[in-house]
C-alpha cells in the first residue's frame, strides 16, 4: 500500500502539473503546441473571448494548485488529502468538459481519481456500534490488594483501584476503530467476551461506508483455537493456541483487577518503569513486560513474544493502552492499539464504548456473530 501510495501522489501531481500548463497556455503566458491558444470552448459553441479564457486559466491554476496541495497532503499522511483532492477533481471535470478536444484524456484520469476516492470516503465512515450486550452484569465482589508486588505493580493498583480490587470472572468488550488488513485500513466494529483467566470469543466486522464486508469469528476455548477468517478456517494447531493465550492475557489489561485475582499469575520486579508479568499456559507459563507510565503511574504497555503465522514464526507483539478509572475501579474511558513489530504501526486501533462484568457469558462465548 505505501508503493500504491507513492505511485498514486506521483499520478495526481503530474495531472496538477497538466492543469498548469493549461494556466500558462490559456493566459496566455507561453505558447504550448500540445494547447494551441484560443478564445471558443465547448467545441467551438461558446465565444469566450479573451477575458473569458483568463476565467478559465485561473480555474486551472486553482486545479492545478489543488491536486499538487492534495498530493502532498497525502505524503504527510494528513486526512485533509481526500477532500482537497475531490474538489480539485470537480473542477477539473468541469474544465474537461468546457474544453473536451483537447481534454479528453484528462476527463478519464479524473474519473479514476474519483473511483479511487470513492473507496477512500467508504473507508472512513464510521460503522454504527452493535446493539447494547443483552446480559445482564453481575455482582462484583472486592479482595485486598496483596502484598509484594513490585513498586511499579503496587503503585497502578492503588491509583486505580484504591485499597481493594473488583473481582471479574468474565467480561463483554463492545467498541469501534480500525482493522488493518493486507495493508488496507479498514473501519470495524468489535465485541469481545472473556472469561477471565479461561477463554475468549472475538467477533470483529469491518465495513464499507458503514455496511459491514468481512466478519471474523474466533474462539480460545479449553486450551483450543478456532478462527474463521473470511478466506478460510485455522485450528488445530498447538503454536496458534499459544498466540491465542498470549491474546487472552494481553487484553485482560482492559480489567486488569484479573492480574492480581486470576490463580497462577504471578508478578516479578524490574525496574522503576516496568514489571514482568507470569500467565499461565496449561502446565507452562509464558511472560509478558508490563510498562507504567513514569508520571501518572498507569498500565500503559504489555509486550511479548507472540507466533504470528508459519511465515514469519514468532515476533515482537506488543499492545497499549489508554485508561481512567470511573466509578466502583471501572473504566470510565479505554483506548488501545496492538502492534506487531515488523509493521511498524497499529494493525488495530479501537476504542471501548459498553463494558459488562460478570455477566453469565458460559452459552454466549461458544455463539457466533455479535
Amino acid at each position: 500500500m505505501k508503493a500504491v501510495s507513492i505511485l498514486f501522489i506521483v499520478f495526481t501531481s503530474i495531472h496538477g502539473l497538466i492543469h498548469l500548463m493549461g494556466f500558462l497556455a490559456y493566459w496566455p503566458l507561453v505558447k504550448l503546441s500540445a494547447l494551441p491558444y484560443k478564445t471558443s470552448l465547448l467545441n467551438g459553441r461558446w465565444e469566450a473571448g479573451a477575458g473569458g479564457m483568463r476565467l478559465v486559466s485561473l480555474v486551472l491554476l486553482l486545479a492545478a494548485l489543488g491536486f499538487l496541495a492534495a498530493a502532498a497532503l497525502l505524503a504527510l499522511k494528513m486526512p485533509a488529502w481526500a477532500p482537497v483532492m475531490l474538489l480539485s477533481t470537480l473542477l477539473s471535470i468541469a474544465l474537461c468538459i468546457l474544453d473536451w478536444q483537447a481534454a479528453l484524456r484528462g476527463f478519464w484520469i479524473d474519473v479514476f481519481i474519483l473511483v479511487v476516492l470513492f473507496f477512500v470516503f467508504g473507508l472512513r465512515v464510521k460503522p454504527a456500534p452493535f446493539e447494547a450486550y443483552a446480559g445482564q452484569a453481575g455482582a462484583v465482589t472486592t479482595t485486598a490488594i496483596p502484598a509484594g508486588l513490585p513498586a511499579p505493580v503496587e503503585r497502578f493498583y492503588h491509583i486505580y483501584h484504591g485499597d481493594a480490587v473488583p473481582v471479574y470472572k468474565s467480561a463483554v468488550f463492545s467498541g469501534r476503530g480500525t482493522v488493518r488488513f493486507m495493508g488496507i485500513t479498514l473501519p470495524a466494529r468489535l465485541r469481545f467476551t472473556h472469561q477471565s483467566g479461561e477463554g475468549y470469543r472475538h467477533y470483529i466486522e469491518t465495513t464499507f461506508y458503514g455496511i459491514p464486508i468481512m466478519k471474523v469469528n474466533e474462539r480460545y476455548l479449553e486450551g483450543h483455537t478456532r478462527l474463521e477468517l473470511p478466506f478460510g478456517v485455522v485450528e488445530n494447531d498447538p503454536k496458534v493456541d499459544g498466540a491465542a493465550n498470549q491474546g487472552l492475557w494481553g487484553e485482560t489489561m482492559f480489567y486488569p483487577a484479573a492480574f492480581l485475582t486470576y490463580p497462577g499469575v504471578r508478578w516479578e520486579a524490574v525496574d522503576e518503569t516496568s514489571a514482568r508479568l507470569y500467565v499461565p499456559f496449561g502446565d507452562e507459563e509464558q511472560i509478558f513486560r508490563v510498562r507504567f507510565d513514569p508520571q501518572t503511574g498507569m498500565m500503559q504497555r504489555m509486550e511479548t513474544r507472540r507466533y504470528r503465522d508459519e511465515k514469519v514464526g514468532e515476533l515482537g507483539w506488543w499492545g497499549d493502552i489508554n485508561q481512567a478509572a470511573g466509578e466502583e475501579g471501572q473504566p470510565e474511558r479505554t483506548s488501545f492499539t496492538v502492534t506487531w513489530e515488523d509493521e511498524g504501526s497499529p494493525w488495530l486501533k479501537a476504542e471501548l464504548e459498553e463494558v459488562v462484568f460478570n455477566s453469565e457469558v458460559r452459552e454466549y462465548i461458544r455463539q457466533r456473530g455479535p
